[in-house]
């Protein structure tokens, strides 16, 4: 093959240059994302249902929704949380299943839901993706100093509204005024009265509403006419002459039963920085969407706005959230790794070997390698991203390996040959070269690329995580190979001079240095090789004393290293999600509890604190803390969550937060679950259990599903003797009003401007303040005016105020997450203590159980996937080693540095404070592929030269001499192209960087076990000579 090679060189470079010009081309093609998908699609929806109780609605209605969603195709998982007045349904669906497709389906069904419910609440609903607190989002103020806010917002509302909805990635993209028109119709009820009106009346003729009414058609001159009624109520300022009714011949208006006020307020989301208005812009990805795409997309619109006049000249955009900008470094962070080290790996190519174009010749596999990949990359659509690039940078110094064993065994040969006359002898040598080595060399390779191969069949999750790295460093490693046995040979070729009779040169400077260097070391390992192998009481001692090591590493280390699904980036921003349960008030918010957050966060970080802004809707709101630097990001983290706790009156969930965060299922480290008759009293269970674990101070954060809290109630019972005495009234007609004049009346929307207001009619608060004044409102009946104490029974009760489910059953669960840095071994002790706790200071009432769940099932799954992908890919190293040695036993010495390579995973894992996640654990299955090389070749060599000597030591120190070199230029080359990573340079750098120390320590320990344990081994197996 080689020969065929040589003699179509031309063909040969010009097909790669061609393949080289291709690549550069798709990598521009590629799409650039931050991570691939790495979550099921999620879809979330919210049903209004206001006057219904949590109770009331799940036991009406909630059997029946839940089982419509159900039967949604691909839904795994539906969980529904119902409220008081609102109700959430999240899907979770399988891993194949398309996220628009999940979502269109779920809209689908909702509508066949509708049907089955009330007809005041069957159109209050929406279906979102469920992207979770801690999603990426784009948040930006605009401003322009020559106009005011108000016309600012109507330029972007009416101008480029259109245009970023249809933005790609984007599910929402919302245009924020800093005020909005609300219109308060309050009604009169003594002039209701006055004009024998009640709230019913009202209700009426808001259901006319104002828009033009069709009365019929009619022809004309062969023409068709559409007959319609047209109103005087064009606006809102109109709505004050509704007629409600007509007495006689005098119309009643609204004006004339109500009080209509006009004001402006807060937004739904309000901004809230340094007091400055701002208009904003808020941009949501959709699910699986290109966070930093919409981000770009949104930006260039803007700035095409201004550069075409849309928008004045002097507009500026303040960037609050830039997901973006964390994006964007982070790929360039992990760019940098890659590139430094591909020059550190070339640096100790050049120092080892001594001769530049040696290094140079080596060299070339990077560059060509990795553009080649970008080919494959494209057909087989995997996306530039930090877990491919990973893979990119985790390949960079393995790519150049078999180019190193292919080249210094050519560098060798040519060494030892003192005269090439003829470019004939030159090619011959170097096809010998390479035909010693082309086996061991694909071999190793295939050993390498066969590590990779069982991820595709790992759990889901793991799957998605490490596709995209596990498929680059495949792609990249192929072509390594073909390089190293095709274009380095014959670039090689071309750069060797040939060798006159006495014109063979010394070497001098740092090649001479090399040479003494490599010599010496080369000298020293056979020197202590030999004394070790000597004897079979040292060589058994050494190999004992291995696994002696290995076994007190993996029992006494491996239990002290935090376990997680993958490391999370350093962020200098914390997000601490609040909810009120006593208001919702945008305004109390804004006035009252925001500044209290605020002082209560710089009471407790101080100066670490640059600066603080607040997103403020009512019911869910955001405070967003940046610090001065990321340093302390997670010793704030955990103040802040000892600070911000939740309880009856305030909800808090605090997370470091950066849009550049990988998306994971929530992990929690204590899950425990109450069982049953009561509703009321397992709530009363899970706030008692919630406190006492508070109290142990074990866990950061502690909340239950459904939350804890009580809810009053008013139970209001018919005395159907009475009704039937009021000939106007039925029980139907009197719940309606009854529940008219607690909710108000039907709606009518308004246009003004750019924006639709909505506008209802209801009583004043002050009207209805308290049970009394309930009892006692007056309704107007054929026998005269009555309170409505006159037609029920009062009494009060209370109930729960949630309920959650699972899959169509009730839940009621506690769950619990340690401090950020707290060891994966205290989960089990910490779950032990709590057990304790509730077995001391908790009393179960007959009839109710408390359960512990597996709160990481999904984590324990990928990583036991991992374990069984890595004993799988043993055992098909062992399969190829079995075929090319065509013995059951050697390869059993081979796969030897396996296990005890993982001494350096779990040692460096420990000294450097690292988790095992699954990176850590993808790079303990590459060491398996990648220890193996350096014994494969050794074992090679053994068996060829066995033969030719008398003492079977003497064959083993020779052999490993031979590859001493190789074998340690490609570990160094490997571990410095890994040592960026390993360091976690930059900012998202740290996500791969348990991948890169597992790696790193790994391979430095198992070389050594590879030089030493290897040939030890080999000294107790008779002497085997390699078939020809």
């Amino acid at each position: 093959m080689l020969r065929l090679i040589f003699k179509r060189q031309k063909v040969l470079i010009l097909g790669f240059l061609l393949l080289c010009v291709l690549g550069i081309i798709l990598v521009t093609e590629l799409p650039v994302q931050l991570y691939p998908q790495t979550q099921r699609p999620r879809v979330r929806v919210r049903i209004n249902y206001t006057g219904y109780s949590a109770v009331d609605f799940s036991r009406q209605y909630g059997e029946d929704v839940e089982a419509q969603f159900l039967t949604v195709e691909g839904v795994s998982t539906l969980e529904a949380e119902y409220r008081n007045d609102s109700g959430d349904f999240t899907l979770t669906f399988d891993w194949n299943t398309d996220s628009d497709t999940a979502k269109a389906d779920v809209e689908a069904v909702m509508n066949t839901i509708r049907s089955l419910l009330p007809e005041d609440v069957r159109d209050d609903y929406w279906v979102r993706f469920f992207t979770g607190e801690n999603a990426g989002f784009l948040l930006m103020g605009v401003r322009a100093p020559g106009i005011s806010p108000k016309a600012l917002y109507e330029l972007i509302k009416s101008n480029l509204e259109n245009q970023l909805s249809q933005v790609e990635d984007a599910e929402l993209v919302e245009i924020v005024n800093i005020e909005d028109k609300e219109v308060e119709v309050l009604l009169n009820n003594a002039a209701l009265l006055a004009y024998s009106l009640s709230i019913n009346d009202v209700d009426a003729a808001f259901r006319r509403g104002h828009l033009p009414r069709p009365l019929g058609s009619i022809e004309d001159t062969e023409r068709d006419f559409s007959v319609r009624n047209l109103t005087d109520i064009n606006t809102i300022y109109d709505l004050e002459n509704l007629i409600i009714a007509d007495r006689g011949n005098v119309a009643i208006r609204l004006k004339d039963v109500a009080d209509i006020r006009i004001r402006y307020t807060l937004p739904g989301q309000a901004l809230v920085l340094d007091g400055a208005p701002a208009v904003r812009i808020n941009a949501t990805p959709k699910d699986g969407g290109n966070i930093r795409q919409m981000s770009q997309d949104v930006l260039e619109i803007l700035e095409t706005a201004i550069q075409d006049g849309v928008l004045p000249e002097d507009t500026a955009f303040q960037l609050y959230v830039d997901p973006a900008e964390y994006i964007n470094r982070s790929i360039r962070n992990v760019v940098s790794a890659a590139l430094l080290g591909a020059g550190l790996a070339m640096l100790i190519v050049l120092l080892t070997l001594g001769e530049l174009r040696n290094t140079l010749l080596i060299g070339i596999s990077i560059p060509v390698t990795m553009i080649l990949s970008f080919i494959l990359m494209y057909f087989f659509d995997v996306s530039l991203n930090l877990i491919s690039l990973g893979g990119i940078a985790l390949a960079v110094g393995m790519v150049i390996d078999p180019s190193i064993v292919v080249l210094e065994n050519i560098h060798r040969h040519y060494s030892e040959t003192p005269e090439i006359r003829e470019p004939r002898h030159l090619m011959h040598i170097i096809i010998t070269a390479v035909g010693e080595v082309a086996v061991p060399v694909t071999a190793s390779t295939l050993t390498t690329v066969l590590v990779f191969l069982p991820i595709s069949f790992t759990a889901p999750l793991t799957n998605a995580i490490l596709g995209d790295q596990a498929s680059t460093v495949i792609f990249a490693l192929a072509f390594a190979l073909l390089i190293s046995l095709s274009l380095i040979p014959l670039v090689a070729f071309r750069l060797h001079p040939l060798k006159l009779s006495g014109n063979t040169e010394k070497p001098r400077g740092l090649t001479r240095f090399s040479l003494a260097f490599m010599h010496g070391l080369t000298r020293g390992y056979r020197g202590l090789l030999s004394f070790l192998i000597k004897t079979r009481v040292r060589a058994g001692g050494l190999i004992a004393g291995s696994f002696v090591l290995l076994a007190l590493s993996v029992s006494l280390l491996l239990p002290l290293i935090p376990k997680e699904i993958i490391s999370s980036p350093l962020s200098n921003r914390i997000i601490v999600f609040f909810r009120s349960m006593e208001t919702e008030d945008r305004v109390e918010i804004v006035e009252n509890i925001v500044p209290r957050l605020e002082s209560m966060v710089h009471e407790s970080l101080g100066d670490a604190v640059d600066r603080t802004f607040a997103q403020v809707s009512g019911r869910f709101n955001i405070l967003f803390i940046d610090l001065v630097s990321s340093g302390h990001a997670e010793e704030s983290l955990a103040a802040l969550q000892r600070v911000f706790v939740s309880d009856n009156r305030f909800y808090y969930n605090v997370n470091m937060w950066d849009p550049a965060q990988l998306p994971l299922p929530r992990t929690n480290d204590l899950q425990l679950s109450v069982h049953g008759p009561e509703e009321a009293v397992k709530v009363n269970l899970l706030e008692e259990i919630r406190d006492l674990v508070n109290q142990s101070e074990l866990y950061g954060r502690v909340f239950t599903d459904p939350a804890t809290g009580v809810s009053n109630q008013l139970s209001l019972r018919l005395r159907r003797e009475i009704i039937e005495g009021f000939g106007n009234l039925t029980e139907s007609s009197l719940n309606t009003l009854t529940g008219r004049i607690l909710r108000g009346t039907a709606s009518m929307d308004f246009e003004d401007g750019q924006e639709t207001i909505t506008v209802a009619a209801e009583f004043p608060e002050a009207s209805l303040d308290g049970i009394e004044m309930l009892e006692n409102f007056l309704i107007h009946t054929s026998a005269g005016i009555v309170p409505l104490k006159h037609f029920y029974d009062f009494s009060r009760d209370t109930a729960v105020a949630g309920i959650a489910s699972e899959d169509g059953e009730h839940i009621f669960r506690l769950y619990g997450r340690m401090l950020p840095g707290t060891p994966a071994a205290e989960r089990v002790k910490n779950e032990e203590s709590i057990r304790s706790i509730l077995r001391e200071k908790l009393a179960l009432p007959p009839g109710y159980t408390l359960a512990f769940d597996n709160p990481q099932e999904e984590l324990d799954e990928a990583i036991r996937s991992l374990f069984i992908a890595l004993a799988a890919s043993v055992a098909l190293i062992y399969l190829v080693l079995a075929f090319q040695f065509n013995s059951l036993r050697l390869p059993l010495v081979i796969l030897v540095t396996v296990p005890l390579g993982f001494i350096g995973v779990v040692l460096s894992l420990f000294v450097f404070k690292s988790s095992l996640n699954l990176n850590s654990l993808l790079g303990t299955i590459l060491l398996a592929g990648v220890v193996v090389n350096n014994a494969i070749i050794m074992i090679d060599f053994y068996l060829r030269i066995s033969s030719h000597h008398e003492s079977k030591t003497d064959a083993i120190t020779i052999a490993a001499g031979l590859r001493f070199p190789p074998i340690i230029i490609t570990m160094l080359t490997t571990i410095l192209g890994m040592l960026p990573l390993a360091i976690g340079l930059g900012e998202g750098s740290n996500i791969v960087q348990p991948l890169g120390i597992a790696v790193s320590g790994g391979l430095f320990i198992s070389t050594l076990f590879t030089l030493f344990v290897v040939p030890a081994i080999l000294s107790f197996i008779p002497k085997e000579q390699k078939e020809t």
